[in-house]
């Protein structure tokens, strides 16, 4: 969350708080002031000993690249390889001296110089720097500089690099790469035990790329049409969803975090099935694998529900998503032509569902995104309808009639349950 952000919501929730008495004014003029800039001025070091490791690895690769012909092979592998060394070492020393920031920058100068090893050994011996086995080691080297010391920056790197790594990985036929997660899960193993929350975002968007990267190679292996593939995913989006409810009641920041992605990805591959045009090439592996996720679902929309976490109507609207997703390669193939207006209409209910759904969870993040999902499918109906039938004059005047009236609409029912969510309380 950006710094200005995070500090209009709090002062937000602490009118909210100081009115039913859970802080002293007193008190919240104390932790906005503790807050206030303090963020901001504590990472401005950080930022330049970052900036100023990696320059210093820029400059080792450039004097020997442009010393290259004077330098023995011997003198190039040891000035890299000291270099390197000494920014470890000085990474140690300073993290026993209470210099976590520039602990930091070393490790990271470290890191730098160990991808300009790779690159000069490879050089040096005529092996293919491309190889990607040079990208997982780098990725694992980095894994343990942030176990080690502990470090975030090197985790981020790592996640990078694992990504890397398997975008690199030449293609089998009909093959994911699964060995992305090998790496993976031991970065996101590292990010839970450091609480960083950053790097937990880093996480899932990294297999985002991964599931993006993938998709052709899955619908290969599972026998199936990407259409199906989006299916498939908007059911991995839910088990996020769901799941975020029970990491929640242990820690609100990843919960949150979790949910919000559910949330987009889930709508979002709802609207690429409404859109795109309807494909269906069923698979026994995709058939498999969707019994296996409506059942996951299942029970852990019952668990929720009996937890208290979830309403009926909740964990309802939930079904339908899973629903439009398991059954749309059935309704491809048996009605083509009604898989744009069907899936039109759910989108629109199941907008409307959402702002339920984060008025009553509470949450402005859910709420805001029923919102924006709603206004979004209605101007895309408008534009993809409409604008067939009408003349160009007709076509903006109705457009604009529709969006200023829409706009105020909206703008009077959102700002009537976010009253409402604020009156009993905002996540």
């Amino acid at each position: 969350m950006w710094q200005r952000v995070y500090f209009q919501r709090l002062k937000q929730d602490l009118e909210l708080w100081i009115e039913r008495g859970w802080v002293t004014p007193a008190n919240a003029e104390a932790i906005l002031a503790s807050t206030r800039g303090e963020t901001a001025i504590r990472r401005v070091p950080q930022l330049l000993a970052l900036f100023g490791a990696v320059l210093i690895g820029f400059a080792a690769m450039s004097f020997v690249a442009a010393n290259w012909g004077e330098l023995s092979k011997l003198t190039k592998l040891s000035l890299l390889m000291a270099a390197m060394w000494a920014a470890y070492g000085a990474a140690f020393l300073l993290d026993r001296r209470k210099h976590p920031a520039f602990a930091q920058a070393a490790v990271v100068g470290g890191l730098a110089l160990f991808g300009a090893n790779i690159m000069l050994i490879a050089q040096i011996y005529h092996v293919n720097s491309g190889d990607p086995g040079w990208v997982l080691l780098w990725c694992l080297v980095a894994l343990a500089s942030a176990w080690a010391l502990p470090s975030r920056p090197a985790l981020a790197l790592a996640f990078l690099l694992a990504t890397l790594w398997s975008s690199w990985v030449p293609p089998v036929e009909g093959q994911a790469h699964w060995g992305f997660f090998l790496p993976w899960a031991v970065a996101l193993i590292l990010t839970l035990r450091l609480s960083w929350l950053s790097g937990f975002h880093l996480a899932i968007l990294t297999v985002f790329v991964w599931a993006v990267l993938n998709a052709e190679p899955l619908a290969k292996g599972l026998g199936c049409e990407r259409g199906e593939i989006a299916a498939l995913y908007i059911l991995a989006a839910l088990l996020l969803w769901i799941g975020s409810l029970r990491v929640s009641a242990r820690s609100t920041r990843f919960g949150m975090a979790m949910e919000g992605y559910g949330i987009v990805v889930s709508f979002t591959l709802l609207w690429v099935l409404q859109a795109a045009p309807p494909e269906s090439h069923i698979g026994t592996a995709w058939v498999v694998l969707v019994v296996i996720g409506l059942a996951i679902l299942g029970a852990l929309a019952f668990g929720e529900l009996r937890a208290g976490h979830l309403t009926l109507r909740d964990v309802m609207g939930l079904g339908v998503l899973a629903a439009a997703a398991a059954f749309y390669s059935a309704l491809a193939h048996a009605l083509p032509g009604a898989v744009p207006w069907t899936y039109a209409a759910l989108f629109i209910a199941l907008s409307i569902w959402l702002v339920a759904y984060g008025a009553n969870r509470k949450s402005r993040f859910a709420l805001n995104a029923g919102f924006v999902a709603f206004a979004g499918e209605v101007l895309y109906l408008y534009f993809e309808t409409l604008g067939t039938l009408l003349g160009t004059a007709a076509f903006f005047a109705l457009g604009g009639i529709i969006l200023i009236a829409g706009a105020f609409i909206l703008t009077r029912v959102r700002a009537q349950v976010v009253k409402a969510v604020d009156d009993g309380g905002t996540r």
